[in-house]
């Protein structure tokens, strides 16, 4: 039994919930099963209560452990940013806003939400990408205060509000030698080599429905998430290629692309998914605001 849970008891156990399962927090802590177990169990003496459900080689938080997990997010979320103020050549206390992405956004979407952040002395900004269920996770968990999405979520995530940011254009781009395709557009990209987003992206969804509506046909060579390299892949001549507008408009500009029509009625979404307890916190709301009355 121990007397009072000390920071170490608290990180294994927010570790455990994380990781879902002793096994895998014993090799990211490199500590030994026995010895993180015993560490768990120590705890929850102190508690008096269980804190997981076993379930199948898996570890599920229950009602307490769920409790004790939102204040270890806010002991571990302190501490970050104590980290970050501690560091700063002349101390100030500064708001550390993370921002999670899924990797089918476009960069330059990204770049034109996050850049006024940086610019904000008063805050810090950290951008990581991962799934939309694990950035889901990481939200309702607090250890995000944004995501950045491509599709808004169902309401029976109740803590959860969408905000729809400014749609973009789409439009299909080629290098010029592909000039011919402007005429009789869209039914000349019929049997036209193209790079196209994976199914992963919600946009995919929408080009490959307005295809079949317009009984269009494409030559799938190449899918990816990535739209720098589909960009690249275009402007190669590789193939042509499906994009939002603002994507592209540097190289349409220089001429190392060409607009070879617009989808029309197609949009890229991208949406701000934020908890309740933060979507009015200040810079949250600011930002959020600003990018969606963007012209």
């Amino acid at each position: 039994m121990i007397n009072l849970p000390n920071i170490n008891h608290l990180y294994y156990f927010w570790t455990i919930a994380k990781e879902g399962s002793i096994k895998k927090a014993s090799q990211k802590l490199h500590l030994t099963q026995p010895g993180l177990s015993s560490q768990l169990k120590n705890l929850e003496n102190y508690f008096g209560k269980k804190l997981f459900d076993r379930k199948v080689r898996k570890l599920i938080l229950n009602n307490a452990g769920k409790v004790a997990m939102d204040y270890c997010n806010s002991i571990f979320n302190l501490t970050e940013e104590m980290k970050y103020a501690v560091q700063q050549i002349k101390p100030l206390k500064q708001r550390l806003v993370r921002v999670g992405v899924l990797p089918s956004l476009s960069s330059t979407h990204i770049h034109e939400f996050v850049v006024p952040l940086w610019k904000d002395k008063t805050i810090s900004v950290s951008v990581m990408e991962g799934g939309l269920d694990e950035l889901l996770f990481l939200l309702e968990n607090k250890n995000l205060e944004i995501v950045l999405s491509d599709r808004e979520v169902q309401h029976q995530r109740k803590r959860i509000f969408n905000f729809r940011l400014r749609p973009r254009k789409i439009i299909a781009v080629g290098n010029p030698e592909y000039s011919f395709a402007r005429k009789n557009f869209p039914k000349s990209l019929n049997n036209l080599p193209m790079i196209q987003f994976t199914r992963h992206s919600q946009i995919r969804a929408e080009i490959d429905q307005y295809f079949a509506d317009n009984e269009i046909r494409p030559q799938i060579i190449g899918e990816a998430d990535d739209v720098a390299l589909l960009r690249l892949a275009a402007i190669q001549g590789n193939a042509v290629a499906v994009l939002p507008q603002n994507t592209v408009n540097e190289a349409l500009a220089s001429g190392l692309l060409i607009k070879l029509g617009q989808l029309k009625d197609i949009e890229s979404d991208m949406w701000a998914l934020v908890r309740e307890d933060s979507k009015n916190v200040r810079i949250v709301e600011k930002t959020i605001a600003r990018f969606r009355t963007q012209s």
